[in-house]
């Protein structure tokens, strides 16, 4: 298999590029961007003569696609995505070839699931937004569900004071600052444009920081605010019947007032997205993730994902989460899984052809039990837990 990771140079590329090392049926990585000597650096570093790096300039689509051309698959971590994730779908469709990324904004999640038919009228397979959130947080989505006859209540859910990145031994000077900044715009877009939740069984436009409460079994209840990920979009194609649907943060009370201040001065024009971002960034990351772990409970739920409908007949609650994810930080916790959809596209573990999520294509236990390979000799310790009534 020969593989096009578009972004590999970069600290999710990286955890994905390191993962697709462990794959004996790689015959070829190539990491493409607009960084080569940061990916070249790393391509040598890993001292496997199957990986090698080549500037693209992915805003050059002829470029981009004679580059996808050489490749049986594109793995794309390049973002942010409302900018560059349908361009690069478009283009491996074009080629014909099988695509899957880490694509964590609802808008163009939309925009690239309308090319689904000329996906299968090529014989694409692609699945956007395997990550995190998306993406284990789908799978978890999956396994809650499978608890359930009928599904009214869909959420997934995940800890903000996680979402940090970890020094991988290769940041260069600056790197974690960027790689700080871009994280934060897509936060600042995430908490500023409406996105279309279901609540009582009517879809409409929301704002986002609109709170929800869950009692989660075994646990208690939990406190969900909103955010514009892909999960509420897609959940409701895969669950048509869903009463309630929604994706946001656990644990974020200690700072909610200051997001909702920095998100209102962008919506006002007050302030741009880059600089709420350059604000959020400027050492405002690790400020708000020590506000968040002086009140954070130490059994805290990381990513979850929560169902309530019937079984049998009779009302019944499932929440789904893991034990452990793989150490590393927000890059590796969504870099390992983009590079799972290899051995799950080789071992035919997706299902059929189009452009998909991950809880419309990919199967839940095999992707598990290949996480487990990452999380240490304890494996990600996946839980199910089902309460009845609701």
């Amino acid at each position: 298999m020969k593989v096009l990771a578009i972004g590999g140079g970069g600290s999710m590329g990286r955890a994905a590029v390191r993962t697709m090392k462990t794959f004996d049926f790689i015959e070829q990585v190539v990491l493409a961007g607009i960084d080569y000597d940061r990916a070249s650096r790393f391509a040598s570093s890993l001292e496997d003569e199957r990986f090698s790096a080549q500037y693209l300039d992915i805003t050059n689509i002829e470029e981009m696609r004679l580059a996808i051309r050489e490749c049986d698959v594109v793995i794309n971590s390049a973002g942010p995505f409302f900018r560059f994730g349908v361009p690069v779908l478009q283009a491996a469709i074009d080629e014909g070839k099988h695509y899957c990324d880490i694509c964590d904004d609802w808008e163009p999640t939309l925009e690239m699931m309308d090319l689904h038919q000329q996906a299968v009228d090529k014989g694409v397979t692609a699945v956007i937004g395997l990550g995190a959130s998306p993406g284990i947080a789908n799978m978890l989505a999956m396994k809650a569900t499978q608890q359930l006859d009928h599904v009214d209540t869909l959420y997934s859910a995940w800890r903000l004071s996680n979402a940090h990145n970890e020094d991988d031994g290769f940041f260069e000077k600056g790197e974690a600052a960027a790689s700080a900044d871009a994280a934060a715009v897509h936060l600042v877009h995430c908490l500023t444009e409406k996105i279309p939740l279901v609540q009582d069984g009517v879809v409409e436009d929301h704002m986002p920081l609109e709170k929800r409460s869950f009692n989660y079994p075994g646990y208690g209840s939990l406190d969900l605010w909103s955010i514009g990920h892909p999960e509420a979009v897609t959940f409701p194609r895969k669950f048509p019947d869903l009463k309630n649907c929604m994706n946001g943060m656990l644990g974020v009370e200690a700072i909610i007032d200051d997001l909702q201040t920095i998100s209102n001065h962008v919506r006002e024009g007050s302030m741009t997205i880059d600089a709420a971002a350059a604000l959020m960034s400027d050492g405002g990351r690790e400020k708000r993730r020590e506000r968040l772990n002086e009140v954070e409970e130490r059994d805290a739920l990381g990513i979850v994902a929560y169902a309530e409908g019937t079984k049998d007949g009779l009302p019944l609650r499932v929440g789904a989460t893991l034990k452990a994810v793989p150490a590393g930080g927000m890059s590796a916790v969504t870099g390992i899984p983009l590079a799972l959809f290899l051995p799950l596209l080789l071992n035919n573990k997706i299902q059929g052809t189009g452009v998909m999520s991950p809880e419309q294509a990919v199967d839940p236990d095999a992707f598990f039990e290949l996480l487990d390979g990452f999380t240490g000799a304890q494996g990600c310790g996946l839980t199910v837990t089902c309460e009845s009534g609701i």
